[in-house]
């Protein structure tokens, strides 16, 4: 029976930890029948009561539920850390707030089992569909075209928090991969491109959630800096490594 990891990274998610877990929780049992999974509450160090919360879900779930410290901050930090931590067949993650509807995450195994090495959820494809702020579509397309253009790339929606891995990834891609805030998952898939790694894109129904008035503690001038800065030092890492 393959193995499955499900990572959520939770900083200062109190407001909605208890019912992503329980809902993801209660998805797997019904539809990851045919499969030993766990599901891994990835915390980065937060100070409000997510840790009190993931360790009652733990009690609680039999070994489903796995709470994980990480002593300091950054979403593909606590990724990272979990993925590391544990040994299966299939890796995967999502943000705390499940914007991406559950019902893709038979599509996501599947793909894996079909050869490919990284499954990527895609808000930018034929039949996904996306509800979301104007901004927060403006900034992903413009990330992804962006990324498109410097890379050469094909791949469409790089910073969707929706995506799956084997351990060809595990092994050969993971601990090249430093970036430890949001542009994590997007040098993944570069990287996982510059080697060879066959990548699949799925189709996802995407909707931001604003749960008891949660508001997004991500800054997007903040983010793009970031993600700017990191496309261009990888630029340079590769093109000095081709000389």
């Amino acid at each position: 029976m393959k193995k499955i990891i499900v990572t959520l990274p939770a900083y200062n998610e109190e407001s909605l930890i208890y019912d992503s877990v329980s809902s993801l929780h209660n998805f797997c049992e019904k539809n990851l029948q045919n499969y030993d999974w766990c599901l891994v509450v990835a915390d980065n160090n937060s100070t409000d009561g997510t840790a009190k919360i993931a360790k009652e879900l733990e009690k609680e779930s039999a070994g489903k539920i796995i709470y994980k410290f990480i002593p300091q901050k950054g979403k593909g930090l606590a990724i990272k850390e979990s993925w590391k931590s544990f040994d299966a067949d299939i890796y995967i993650f999502m943000d705390a707030d499940l914007a991406i509807d559950l019902s893709a995450i038979p599509l996501l195994v599947k793909e894996l089992e079909n050869g490919n090495d990284l499954v990527i959820g895609s808000r930018f494809i034929k039949s996904s569909s996306s509800k979301r702020s104007l901004i927060r579509k403006i900034t992903s397309k413009s990330f992804s075209l962006i990324t498109r253009l410097m890379f050469g790339l094909k791949i469409k929606d790089y910073s969707c928090g929706f995506k799956a891995v084997n351990k060809n990834i595990i092994n050969n891609v993971l601990s090249k991969t430093g970036n430890k805030q949001f542009f994590f998952d997007t040098e993944l898939i570069i990287r996982s491109v510059k080697i060879g790694m066959k990548i699949k894109e799925i189709p996802v129904i995407c909707k931001d959630k604003n749960v008891n008035n949660r508001k997004s503690r991500v800054s997007v001038l903040k983010v793009t800096k970031e993600y700017v800065c990191e496309l261009l030092k990888l630029k340079r890492e590769f093109k000095i490594k081709k000389i």
